[in-house]
């Protein structure tokens, strides 16, 4: 099972209001008690954001429908296929499962139940683990056992993959390919931001992004002012969130560097709202919008890693070390 967050079933109000009323009165990400923090999301952030979510999920729907569960289906696929490739007497069900949403985790487990696996290798599709993301979904798949009552043989990978050579290389060669250029760009490495309440209960997800993102660059061999690390997609909660923050970070290099802006997003493994529009569509207006002189070859995206091979045949390597 590749695990991922997960997205409404549909780009409209209605289902942005159901998907963000689950996602935030998960436990692991509520910053309040569950009856107050209800109230709030109830009656102040759903009917705010739902309208305006939906009109921005609409901009990035596709035929297939939502864009992360499009490609976490076609990388599944490619893994499957992998596995076959690397041991032809082990062909594994591989399938992608959400933990908001669908295809959901109760509604894959059911499926591979009936079609006769007797072992689950959940891989969450995090480059680094967090307590909002892993953590969430560690929790979620124990529920979906019990709901079910049934308790195959389990194994999951807890410790994330973005350490792996094979990640950063697979990384670095997709910003190369975008046309990267060292002597001519400037690369921001942008991460989801996580409460630093988080990261003094333990959570080491800001030394793992910072592991990434040098092994990343060097990598690509860059010098150290040739790239920078910053964080996305805080949420304004009253709480304080680990930085430096992206779009100050996008505004100061606007102004200040004559260099293109090249940004890639190294914690998201298949590309969605928040790649998609948040940093390929907004991050781009604000650029744009700082930098006078600026034209569209001036600001790029590099997409996340996707169904792409190298990501795949990473997958596939992760499964297989697991499941020995």
């Amino acid at each position: 099972m590749l695990i991922n967050t997960g997205s409404p079933v549909a780009p409209t109000a209605e289902a942005v209001r159901s998907y963000l009323t689950t996602f935030l009165m998960d436990k692991h990400i509520r910053p309040l008690p569950e009856p107050l923090w209800r109230m709030i999301v109830t009656h102040a952030i759903v009917p705010r954001r739902a309208e305006v979510s939906a009109a921005r999920y609409h901009s990035i729907w596709s035929s297939e429908g939502s864009p992360l569960v499009a490609g976490c289906t076609r990388l599944a696929e490619r893994v499957a296929a992998c596995c076959a490739e690397m041991r032809p007497a082990y062909t594994p069900c591989v399938r992608a499962a959400m933990v908001f949403g669908e295809p959901s985790l109760t509604t894959v487990l059911a499926e591979l139940r009936d079609a006769g696996c007797t072992r689950v290798i959940a891989i969450p599709l995090y480059p680094q683990t967090a307590y909002s993301t892993t953590g969430v979904a560690a929790d979620a798949l124990d529920q979906a056992y019990d709901l079910l009552r049934w308790h195959p043989t389990s194994k999951m990978l807890t410790s994330g993959y973005g350490d792996e050579p094979a990640y950063q290389a697979a990384v670095a060669s997709a910003v190369h390919a975008s046309g990267f250029n060292p002597a001519k760009d400037h690369l921001l490495l942008s991460f989801h931001a996580i409460p630093q309440a988080h990261v003094r209960r333990g959570d080491t997800y800001v030394e793992q992004v910072k592991r990434s993102a040098h092994g990343i660059a060097q990598a690509l061999r860059l010098p150290r002012d040739a790239w920078s690390l910053s964080f996305q997609s805080r949420f304004e909660d009253g709480r304080k969130w680990t930085g430096p923050f992206t779009a100050p970070r996008v505004e100061e290099l606007a102004r200040t560097s004559m260099k293109r802006l090249v940004v890639c997003c190294p914690g998201f493994s298949v590309d969605c709202l928040e790649t998609l529009f948040d940093v390929g569509h907004e991050l781009h207006v604000l650029y744009m919008r700082t930098r006078p002189d600026a034209d569209e070859t001036t600001f790029g995206y590099v997409p996340c890693l996707n169904d792409a091979l190298p990501h795949a045949q990473l997958i596939a390597q992760l499964i297989a070390r697991i499941g020995s």
